[in-house]
């Protein structure tokens, strides 16, 4: 039998979707380097139904002096931008790692979803 599907969850600050391990009460964003608090569903009373509000819009993080790119929002991605993605596992070395498949998997979910990455203009490369 496969394994459940992994959960996921938006971080609680730049809406960025993360990967939950099994039984996990906080999880750091790789992003923004914020903590999201995970509740337990069995604790929590489920809310009465409401209007839907607009989600609250993401802010735009402090520049970083290491980054050499103008301010503001990144350009569109549907021009000449292009990712490819390197999942190397070294399966059967002494030297095998874990999660790589996954985190490579994960990297083009950010890269669709968050960054708005055409599928067709991203390689994977996975061994």
């Amino acid at each position: 039998m496969p394994p459940p599907p992994p959960m996921l969850v938006n971080c609680g600050h730049c809406l960025t979707p993360l990967q939950l391990p099994p039984g996990v009460r906080s999880i750091r964003c790789a992003i923004c380097q914020g903590v999201t608090q995970i509740a337990d569903p069995r604790a929590v009373p489920h809310p009465p139904p409401v209007n839907p509000s607009p989600p609250p819009q993401p802010q735009m993080p402090a520049p970083s002096p290491y980054n050499h790119a103008p301010p503001g929002p990144p350009p569109s991605a549907h021009g000449r931008k292009k990712a490819v993605i390197c999942g190397i596992s070294y399966r059967y070395s002494r030297h095998e790692l874990k999660g790589c498949i996954n985190d490579a998997k994960c990297m083009k979910y950010l890269l669709i979803n968050r960054f708005h990455f055409p599928e067709s203009s991203i390689l994977m490369l996975t061994v």
